[in-house]
């Protein structure tokens, strides 16, 4: 597949199950843990690897604090509980993962607050791969956490899991910051959009490939930038300077390649959301990203089937209509690799400066002599008469030699040669 979007469902119904049966993701993340939904979509989809997040309020987040360990057992026990973790169809399991806590913790929390969800985070993991689950670690919120945190506070679960999750969003393009950090601060970006890539860089360099990365979230949010947190389809809630300052600035930086088409999109407008079209730019360039990272297995987008008050993040529509298209053309398909005797021998010919030809006139002077050509042949005109010339080096001595001969009368070789500062002698 040319592409690695999955969904991040909120709700089931037809709409929800027509795109999935369009876009046949690899991926799906669930809210709403319907039995008979998600048995019809293991059917259409027997590989689709189905994510369960069980929902609940902050405030009850929060109460890990108290006892991280006995938390995260019962937190694992009551979603071991729900029926569709006793469902199969043709013998495999309705869901194949499950989710801790969701964007519980942000990056200035306490270091103390941070090891006690360490603790959380592998006491739920425990029963859920006992079970034969998958368990799924992090989820933070966007922005939220650097390398150096996932490796100080979170050691035991790096060492427990396999799958860490990470929500991903800008606006109201999706590599704005990562750009605007590039060309302004020379940061590298990746602070909002990307910014797996620059905890995972650290992650690597200690753990390997061990791990592997889901955006378990991504899309567009006016929260980064202290609106309201709603989706691409929502009018500007963002203060009114920053909108001011949004619609001051380039949208695609010189010396930052996005690659994205150039094509004028329509500009932000206090009244009106993202068009779908500026908002495609952001999916095909964030697209085009993750595909560079074999460890990153998909994207999921927030959302497909909203419930309220998510209306303003739907990409059921237009957007799930162009990702079809999208996926049905043809992808670009690699030059096969040569063999390495082949890609030298290639290298070699493009990188040659001069042919050697032992049977020409100069280079069968330059060969006896003891020299090698490092010039190719040139010409130039002296007393009316017309030369041929080609500059030699003896590889022992270093001596320079320049042989020439008088056009047509090749058997009338000469050579001028260069003696350290003191100039050419014949």
């Amino acid at each position: 597949m040319n592409h690695k979007y999955g969904f991040h469902a909120n709700r089931t119904g037809d709409d929800v199950l027509d795109a999935i049966e369009r876009i046949q993701p690899k991926v799906i993340k669930a809210l709403d843990h319907d039995v008979g939904f998600w048995k019809q979509v293991r059917t259409i989809l027997p590989e689709v690897f189905l994510i369960g997040r069980l929902a609940v309020p902050h405030n009850e987040q929060d109460r890990f604090v108290h006892d991280p360990a006995g938390r995260g057992r019962a937190f694992a026990e009551r979603i071991l509980r729900l029926e569709a973790n006793r469902i199969t169809v043709d013998g495999r399991r309705l869901f194949g993962a499950w989710e801790s806590y969701n964007e519980v913790l942000p990056g200035h929390a306490s270091p103390d607050k941070k090891k006690r969800y360490d603790e959380f985070q592998v006491a739920f993991a425990e029963p859920i791969k006992q079970a034969g689950f998958e368990p799924i670690a992090m989820n933070f919120g966007t922005g939220n956490m650097i390398g150096d945190d996932f490796l100080t506070y979170f050691p035991g679960t790096l060492d427990t899991y396999r799958y860490l999750g990470f929500h991903e969003y800008d606006w109201p393009d999706m590599w704005r910051l990562h750009c605007q950090n590039i060309v302004e601060k020379d940061e590298g970006g990746m602070w909002l959009t990307l910014r797996y890539r620059r905890i995972m860089d650290e992650v690597r360099e200690v753990h390997g490939d061990k791990h592997v990365v889901l955006i378990t979230e991504c899309g567009m949010t006016q929260g980064v930038l202290g609106g309201e947190d709603v989706g691409p389809w929502h009018p500007p809630t963002v203060p009114h300077h920053v909108l001011q300052q949004l619609q001051s600035q380039p949208r695609l930086y010189p010396g930052c390649p996005v690659g994205v088409p150039e094509e004028p999109v329509e500009e932000l407008s206090p009244g009106k959301g993202i068009s779908e079209e500026r908002y495609w730019q952001s999916l095909m360039w964030y697209n085009q990203e993750i595909m560079k990272d074999d460890y990153v297995q998909a994207a999921l987008l927030f959302v497909v089937g909203a419930i309220h008050p998510w209306e303003s993040f739907e990409h059921l529509g237009g957007i799930i209509g162009r990702l079809e298209a999208y996926q049905q053309s043809e992808p670009e398909k690699p030059e096969p690799e040569l063999p390495l005797e082949e890609r030298l021998l290639a290298g070699a010919a493009e990188a040659q400066v001069i042919e050697f030809n032992p049977r020409a006139a100069l280079q069968k002077e330059i060969f006896a002599d003891g020299f090698v050509p490092n010039s190719g042949e040139f010409e130039i005109e002296s007393g009316g008469v017309r030369y041929v010339a080609q500059r030699a080096e003896h590889l022992g001595t270093g001596e320079v030699r320049v042989y020439y001969v008088p056009w047509g009368e090749w058997s009338q070789v000469g050579h001028i040669q260069r003696e350290g500062d003191e100039g050419f002698h014949v």
